[in-house]
Parts: structure tokens; C-alpha cells; sequence
């Protein structure tokens, strides 16, 4: 009896108020038009200090990309598997000419090969992208493989965060990298791989990269670290993105991709070198090589 009187007072209370608000009072002008009252929006909270420090460096890293001429490092790159706990360490070197769009140049030679054993072998590979298709050489084999990452005049940038075949993130466009990721301030990732990066801090006080102060217990590093938005391409298979940057250049010394499954990609970058011209030597690595009498494997987009 009591839920049922509690049941009809609920509804003759409802339906009171809406009568209420249905009929206007007898004293209102029916002609008369009233305003509601203006709603103040709630205040935009300040943006914290390492989402300041995120906007800032992802604003210089674009301005980066739209000055650079070239860029040349020595590239160690490490593929772990979760599944076989196995992993393989290639090294070699990374040439880029251009700045960021469908026009950059990228040359890439590994010379030499660890498997998981750590026993060393000398396995040539380059890598050549150019015009949108990007090319494997293996002089052992005598066997090329051209592979077109985007139809004939689109605009491709083989780093492209995320996307790209070698993770060398140099000079993103910001909308592309918050479209796709949720950015913020990260740590070294803990792993032996990354230790040659420990760094002695800079002078107290020194001026950083766009403006990011560093004091005397900072480390001459900053870490940015991405995960993939919900829904996104990138979301079906990373997990995270860790990369690496020198805080006074913006130089990339090395970037961590954490797989869904567990697998991990790292690349680790020495003596970078940003704008100050191409050797002879480097300007080769971006030529392809002579394939004359060898295996070529074209593969071109699907229609």
C-alpha cells in the first residue's frame, strides 16, 4: 500500500509540474515575451604545465619539418617478438632530403645484422623511397622489391608518425599527430636497448628547444609518449608510441613502438645531423643501386 501511495503522489506531483509549466500565470501579458536567462558557460580550466610543454613542441616540431633541408644519422633499429621473446638488431644509416610532403627523399642501408643469439653477420639491406613508392634492395639475393605507399602525385611522408616503415618522426604537422593521438609528457621507456642515452644535464637554466626552460636536474632529453585515439587505424595495432628528442635541437634520438600483441619496435639514433648539407656518401644511399640481371618484384596499390 505504501509503494502505491508513494506511486500516485510521484505522479500527481509530476503531473502538477508540468501544468505549472504548461499554463502561464493569469497576470502574464500574453503578448509578453520572455527571456530566459543567459546561461554562463563554465570556465576553460588552464592548461596544465606539460600540456603547455606538449603544444609548444609539437608546434616547433612542425616549424622543423617545414625548414629541413636534410638529416643524416647513424640508426640502430631493434625488432622484439613477445610471442618467441626473440629479438633482431640491425644497424646502419638513415639520409633525408626535403622537408616533410610528398617530395622528401629517404635512404636507408643496414649493413649488419644480430639475431637473438647475438651472433653478428654482415646482411646488407637500403631502403629507397622516392615518388611515392619505396623500394628493398638486397645485394645478396640480387632481389628488389617496389612497393607504392600512395597513388601517383598524393602527398606521402614515409615518417609520418604512426605510418611510415621506419619510425623516424621529423617535422609532423601538429593536426595530424592530435588527430591521431593523445600526446603527453613521458619517460625514457626501461629498456637496455635505450641506456647510451643517458646524458649528463645541461647548465642551470639553460634555454631548451621553443622556449622549454631546463634546469639543472633535467635531463638534455624530453619524451613525448602517443597513444592512438579510439577508432583509429593506428589504434588496431600500437598500443604506444615513446619518442625520444634532444631538448636544445629537437633532434630525434630514438623512438619506442609498443605493438597491441606485445611486440616492440625501437629505433635509437647517433650523431644526427640537421641541416648542414649531404656528403657523397649520403647522397648514394639515396640513389638506388645498379639491378642489372636481378629478381624485381613490383607491387603496385590495388585499383
Amino acid at each position: 500500500m505504501m509503494s502505491l501511495f508513494l506511486l500516485y503522489i510521484s505522479g500527481a506531483s509530476m503531473f502538477g509540474l508540468l501544468a505549472c509549466q504548461s499554463v502561464p500565470p493569469a497576470s502574464r501579458n500574453a503578448n509578453e515575451i520572455v527571456v530566459a536567462p543567459v546561461q554562463t558557460p563554465a570556465p576553460v580550466p588552464a592548461p596544465t604545465k606539460d600540456e603547455a610543454t606538449v603544444e609548444i613542441l609539437l608546434n616547433a616540431m612542425e616549424e622543423q619539418g617545414r625548414t629541413m633541408k636534410d638529416f643524416t644519422a647513424s640508426a640502430t633499429m631493434e625488432k622484439f617478438e613477445a610471442l618467441t621473446d626473440e629479438r633482431e638488431v640491425r644497424r646502419g644509416r638513415v639520409v633525408v632530403l626535403g622537408p616533410s610532403g610528398k617530395d622528401r627523399e629517404i635512404g636507408i642501408v643496414f649493413d649488419e645484422l644480430i639475431d637473438s643469439t647475438g651472433r653478428g653477420s654482415t646482411d646488407a639491406r637500403r631502403f629507397v623511397f622516392r615518388g611515392g613508392w619505396m623500394s628493398e634492395f638486397d645485394p645478396t639475393k640480387k632481389q628488389a622489391i617496389r612497393r607504392q605507399l600512395a597513388p601517383e602525385g598524393e602527398s606521402f611522408d614515409p615518417l609520418r608518425v604512426g605510418e611510415g616503415p621506419f619510425p623516424v618522426p621529423l617535422g609532423q604537422p601538429k593536426k595530424d599527430v592530435v588527430r591521431e593521438f593523445i600526446v603527453t609528457m613521458g619517460t625514457l621507456p626501461d629498456a637496455p636497448f635505450f641506456r647510451s642515452l643517458a646524458t649528463v644535464p645541461p647548465a642551470a637554466g639553460s634555454a631548451g628547444a621553443a622556449g622549454v626552460t631546463v634546469s639543472a636536474t633535467e635531463s638534455s632529453l624530453v619524451i613525448l609518449r602517443l597513444v592512438p585515439r579510439v577508432g583509429t587505424k593506428m589504434a588496431r595495432d600500437t598500443a604506444a608510441m615513446s619518442i625520444i628528442l634532444d631538448r636544445t635541437s629537437l633532434i630525434p634520438r630514438g623512438v619506442e613502438v609498443e605493438a597491441v600483441n606485445g611486440d616492440k619496435t625501437r629505433v635509437l639514433l647517433r650523431d644526427g645531423r640537421l641541416n648542414v648539407g649531404l656528403d657523397d656518401a649520403a647522397r648514394a644511399i639515396l640513389s638506388p643501386p645498379s639491378t642489372d640481371g636481378w629478381k624485381i618484384d613490383t607491387r603496385p596499390l590495388n585499383p
